[in-house]
């Protein structure tokens, strides 16, 4: 082994005269590694490890005064790891001896072996010694470290900005990232280092003290540039425009310049933060600050330390405080204490400071949180009194709320409106002061609470307590929201079908839907605008409850807003897919709108969800009986008839009115294919099912209304069947109740018409009067055309014409149907021919021979609309040539 031209005489000499860059490249030369290291480290790893060791003998060699306990504490360790595993017997034996006998191996520094590093390294600075030096040394932040250098290095970030609460360690952080760039060489891009601070005071364990800033406006912030890179002579006139000439030309000469500014929310100097904006590119400004300056930058928000780092800070500090006791306590006994600061480093230096000076530490974590200590004041006082109102009030309302509350919950009991209280938050969370955390909830969403800062709590309390007036508005909020839980679980005993249940669970859902309640409550009582903004305001308070767009869906499809109607019915579905109730009451909307296919789909998807369910099976099989599917319609509505879960009696009577219902329709589809046998027995069941009903309530006017419609459908079939005499004991059913329902009116009056007309076609005057009679008296003539069922104004002007004949012409029978029992007649002097039933002959005849063809008659002709074409008729026909 050579040295400078001269072979060394051993190996220990060789260690001596080489440094850790040099011994590091030779062990990493070619394929040394598979000899030296010999899969004892990976590469990446012996190269880390021997970067340390080469900045910590670098601070041990040049930097003035501040190797500290932690630095000790590493060169130990890594040396013992790397002396461990190539054999290095008598490191270990080293070691051993600086911890138990440290002055047998101390020796004195030789003075022209201290240097400043920076300075040798051509950096010009004006940086100050970092506080952390004398207190335990710089702790963790490495992810924090590399982000802010790789910002810094990046030509997209001419700013950059680190914020967080005070008493974070944004100050020191700065510090150390300056190192971080200084020490290794391939870090080192600047030519100069510009350190400008605007701290006002300081923390220390006697108290908070003021220091003289050294930026206080921009004419400061000139003089220090200047006067760093030694040009305060060319000043010749001490004006602004001069200087900032200067600093321009200063800037022109370097390749790179990083510009701190510390504690910037303390300038109030606007020309400074222009200076910031409007520098060179070459120029690159690294930020603390809580706030930021909101435009350029490059925001990066620190962070509490992790509670491994605050631990191995806490035991630092104890030992350097030489209270070895305190730093021998157990790491989970460490741990509770530095998270009752909120694993601050400055909080946690402050804390063992007054541990020190011979303070309990549990009565010191105490006053943290109920008076306003050194450490609260000091890291909220100045920010606090910045705060908007709203912000203070958040501030205020979080420092009374126990559990971490949610968005909507701390809007709702603030009373701010979503854009002032997004504002407020933004800004709370952007200084520190409020923390938002992610959770997943009930239906597997992430939601956030706000946390405070368990270090502002205290302080804050006793800011409120300043503002009695607030304070009681606070409290009778929150107790307001209290009384709404409440108020919401004895909701969960209404029926579980009814809009008014909402199965609330969470806190937030429960406010909403009082809310929704409230907006109900307004529809019904005729104020849409009012119910919809009501709605509105629920869903910010909880935007993914299914049951506000469900209830908002009935009430827009009461107004016939159909399409709002179902596109909320569709959000809530797409919220909640399992809630059987949504599809129940969608079903409804459309089946209302005559949409009946898209309503039997609704209400398919809830009974495919709860099978079981009573409400669910009697809206599915009323909608299966008006698609025709009789027999399905019929299981269905029986099944919940049977079901185990029991309902009122107006369920059980709806539930009857639909089985008769269905077998009315099914009865009429029977008829149309004459299958007249089962069809009667469905009447006949329709009529006892309703009979049931009644007897379970008397005064349901749907049900009334069903059973009239049995006897009257009944009737007409056997009229039909030619079974007359069955059929006027249901059409007097019909008419000899005083109706309380249109459907009854429309069914009475038919049965009163169809009496008359039966009567008039057996030539019985008297009665076809008696019925007429009635028809005119109870419903008139403007009436009969307002229930204008099977053309009810026609047929009494016919029974009136057969009363009263007024206008008879002359024919004769051109045709004659035997099979059918019409005829055809043609009227005299005309080619209008005119149709003639066999009940439209006044002789009571049984069948229409063929024989009558060319016989002459006397008739009344009439014109009959029937679907949408006139038909000439025949009415009162006789046989004058017999």
């Amino acid at each position: 082994m050579i040295h400078n031209g001269q072979p060394f005489e051993s190996s220990e000499e060789f260690f001596e005269s080489i440094d850790f860059p040099d011994l590091k490249e030779i062990v990493l030369f070619k394929d040394h590694p598979k000899d030296l290291l010999k899969g004892k480290f990976e590469s990446e790893s012996f190269i880390k490890y021997m970067d340390e060791l080469y900045l910590l003998r670098c601070k041990i060699a040049h930097i003035k005064g501040y190797f500290t306990s932690i630095d000790l504490d590493k060169l130990t360790e890594l040396t013992l790891l790397i002396s461990k595993h190539f054999g290095f017997s008598n490191i270990k034996i080293l070691i051993e001896k600086i911890k138990s006998k440290p002055n047998e191996v101390i020796i004195s520094t030789p003075s022209n072996f201290i240097e400043d590093y920076l300075e040798k390294s051509g950096i010009i600075n004006n940086l100050p010694i970092p506080d952390y030096e004398y207190e335990g040394g710089f702790v963790g932040r490495e992810e924090d470290r590399k982000k802010i250098i790789q910002y810094l290095k990046s030509e997209k970030t001419p700013v950059v900005t680190l914020t967080g609460s005070g008493g974070v360690g944004k100050t020191s952080l700065a510090l150390k990232v300056v190192q971080d760039l200084t020490e290794r060489p391939e870090n080192n891009i600047f030519d100069a280092i510009v350190w400008l601070s605007a701290k006002e005071n300081k923390l220390s364990p006697l108290g908070i003290e003021d220091i003289e800033p050294t930026l206080k406006n921009y004419d400061e912030l000139l003089d220090i540039i200047i006067k760093l890179f030694g040009f305060e002579d060319q000043i010749k006139i001490d004006s602004i425009e001069d200087k900032e000439r200067l600093s321009e030309e200063i800037f022109d000469l370097t390749n790179k310049v990083l510009v701190i500014v510390d504690n910037l929310e303390t300038i109030t100097d606007e020309r400074i933060i222009n200076f910031i904006l409007d520098a060179p590119l070459k120029v690159k400004f690294l930020i603390t600050s809580r706030k930021g300056i909101g435009q350029v930058e490059r925001r990066h928000e620190l962070k509490e330390l992790k509670s491994k780092e605050a631990i191995y800070l806490f035991r630092q500090l104890s030992k350097d405080k030489q209270l070895d006791k305190l730093a021998g306590v157990p790491d989970q006994i460490i741990k509770k204490y530095v998270d009752k600061v909120s694993c601050y480093p400055l909080a946690i230096k402050w804390v063992i400071g007054q541990v020190a000076r011979g303070k309990d530490i549990n009565k010191i974590i105490d006053s943290i949180h109920t008076t306003e200590s050194d450490i609260s004041k000091f890291c909220y006082d100045q920010i606090f009194s910045t705060l908007t109102e709203n912000c203070q009030k958040l501030l205020f309302a979080l420092a009374l709320i126990e559990e971490s509350p949610t968005q909507n919950i701390l809007e709702y009991t603030v009373e701010l409106n979503q854009e002032d209280f997004e504002d407020a938050i933004e800004e709370l969370i952007l200084i520190s002061l409020v923390i938002p955390e992610q959770f997943l909830n009930e239906k597997k969403e992430i939601g956030t609470t706000y946390r405070l800062l368990a270090l502002t709590k205290g302080y804050t309390r006793l800011q409120l307590n300043k503002n009695l007036d607030l304070r009681e508005y606070l409290i009778n909020r929150l107790n307001h929201v209290q009384s709404i839980v409440t108020t919401s679980e004895r909701a969960k005993k209404e029926y579980r079908h009814s809009l008014y249940n909402f199965g609330a669970k969470s806190d937030e859902e429960k406010i909403a839907a009082i809310i929704a309640q409230t907006a109900l409550q307004r529809y019904q009582s005729g104020f849409y605008d009012e119910a919809v903004e009501e709605y509105k305001r629920a869903i910010k308070v909880c935007p993914t409850f299914a049951p506000l767009y469900r209830n908002w869906a009935v009430m827009e499809s009461m107004e016939n807003h159909i399409s709002e109607a179902s596109n909320l019915m569709s959000k809530a579905a797409e919220l909640d897919p399992s809630d059987p109730q949504i599809f129940v009451l969608w079903g409804n909307i459309y089946r209302k709108s005559s949409k009946h296919f898209e309503a039997d789909k609704k209400y398919a998807v809830a009974y495919s969800l709860t099978p079981l369910d009573p409400i669910v099976l009697s809206a599915y099989g009323q909608s299966r009986s008006h698609l025709n599917y009789f027999s399905e319609a019929d299981e269905l509505l029986k099944n919940s008839l049977k079901s185990d879960l029991q309902y009122s009696v107006k369920h059980k009577t709806i539930n009857l009115t639909s089985i008769a219902e269905n077998n009315i329709e099914w009865a009429e589809s029977l008829v149309e294919k004459r299958d007249y046998n089962p069809a009667e027995q469905k009447f006949k069941d329709a009529i006892t099912t309703c009979e049931s009903a009644i007897n379970e309530d008397q005064t349901d006017f749907k049900v009334l209304s069903t059973l009239y419609k049995a006897h009257f459908k009944f009737a007409l079939m056997l009229m039909l069947i030619d079974r007359a005499d069955e059929a006027i004991v249901h059409l007097l059913e019909v008419i000899k109740t005083e109706p309380r329902s249109f459907k009854h009116h429309k069914y009475r009056l038919s049965a009163l018409m169809d009496l008359a007309e039966f009567y008039s076609k057996r030539h019985q005057r008297e009665k076809v009067s008696e019925y007429v009679s009635t028809i005119e008296t109870d419903y008139g003539h403007s009436q009969v055309l307002k229930i204008d069922y099977r053309n009810h104004h026609q047929r009494l002007k016919l029974l009136n014409e057969y009363l009263n004949p007024s206008h008879q012409v002359k024919g004769r029978i051109q045709s004659v149907n035997s099979e059918r029992k019409f005829a055809i007649i043609e009227e005299e002097g005309t080619n209008f021919t005119y149709l003639a039933h066999i009940n439209s002959f006044s002789e009571n005849m049984s069948s229409l021979p063929a024989t009558l063809r060319g016989h002459k008659v006397l008739f009344s002709p009439i014109s009959i609309l029937k679907k949408g074409v006139y038909s000439r008729q025949a009415n009162f026909v006789k046989l004058i040539d017999i």
